[in-house]
């Protein structure tokens, strides 16, 4: 049976003159970075190739060896930003013992990104909408996927006594999006706490509504 994520997931690639894999996979770092930067200054629309391209400190000839728009460039920073989740599970995934201790990695891991990341999290919120509809679709798929991680998080650490696919589904979604408040409501969360206490605490509220004691 076809998944959700392979339903959502037609193929998108973005195009470089450039051959060498490694400078491409360097380049493109640079202008996720500085477009990061840059559309979360002035958005989306109002951001141009060159602002970004003089903010990675390329020139725009350069730039477009590694994409061909600006959507191009909007597409690489979301796919980047989903991807860094899906890398936190399935690091947890990895991890030997006990299946409930996965899953608390796994949410812990989650709200680390973020934490560093609120800018990324903010732009992919703020953002995403402006792809064109097969990019949002593959960035939808990803994020299927992250659900979809989580949901056999979940059955392996048993939270349900009978399998119950619905609920496991909706509480793969509430556990994959109440860790975005540490990026959306930062500016309204307590300074006094750090990056460990606040995230120590948020796991530690999501594990009881689980009915998972640490």
């Amino acid at each position: 049976m076809t998944s959700p994520s392979q339903r959502l997931s037609p193929n998108r690639s973005v195009h470089s003159v450039t051959k060498n894999s490694e400078l491409i996979r360097d380049r493109r770092e640079q202008i996720i970075q500085a477009a990061i930067r840059v559309f979360a200054e002035k958005g989306f629309h109002e951001a141009t190739v060159r602002d970004i391209g003089r903010e990675a400190q390329l020139t725009q000839g350069t730039l477009y060896n590694y994409v061909r728009t600006k959507e191009d460039i909007l597409f690489l920073v979301c796919d980047r930003i989903v991807t860094e989740y899906l890398d936190r599970i399935r690091e947890a995934l990895l991890l030997e013992g006990d299946p409930k201790g996965r899953l608390e990695a796994a949410i812990k891991g989650i709200l680390r990104v973020m934490w560093a990341r609120p800018d990324s999290i903010l732009l992919l919120y703020h953002e995403s909408h402006n792809l064109e509809s097969n990019s949002l679709r593959v960035i939808l798929g990803r994020v299927d996927g992250f659900i979809v991680c989580f949901e056999k998080l979940l059955n392996e650490a048993k939270i349900l006594k009978e399998t119950d696919e619905s609920r496991i589904r909706l509480l793969a979604n509430i556990i994959t999006f109440l860790p975005t408040m540490v990026a959306l409501r930062k500016w309204a969360l307590p300074g006094a706490l750090s990056e460990e206490e606040m995230t120590g605490e948020i796991a530690a509220f999501m594990l009881r509504g689980l009915e998972i004691e640490k």
